[in-house]
């Protein structure tokens, strides 16, 4: 009956010896998981920061180019009426010259 006995906890010792062993190889998996998860969140944190840089950028240059096409466009709006502003000017010459039978000098441009 003893060596029965001894049996049995020889039996009941190597069960819990594996499962001790199988629960440290386990952890250990879980570590090097972790450990991967984390260089990889690093990775992608410092990957979203040069995002985040290069947005600021463009929404910069954006922001720059769009100042300038309405700087470029107002410069345009003001070329244009002074030119319809000449255009006026030379007509209403032009018919004057036709009224006062083609004399010359009476229009002068003015810049």
């Amino acid at each position: 009956l003893p060596s029965l006995v001894l049996v049995a906890l020889l039996a009941v010792i190597a069960v819990l010896a594996f499962h001790c062993w199988n629960a440290a190889s386990r952890q250990a998996l879980l570590r090097e998981e972790l450990a991967e998860l984390q260089s990889q969140a690093q990775r992608t944190e410092v990957v979203r920061g040069r995002l985040e840089r290069r947005n600021s950028d463009l929404l910069g240059k954006v922001d720059s180019h769009r100042k300038q096409l309405e700087q470029k466009e107002a410069d345009y709006s003001h070329l244009s009426s002074q030119l319809q502003a000449r255009d006026g000017q030379v007509k209403r010459c032009e018919d004057g010259k036709v009224r006062a039978g083609g004399a010359g000098g009476l229009c002068q441009s003015s810049p």
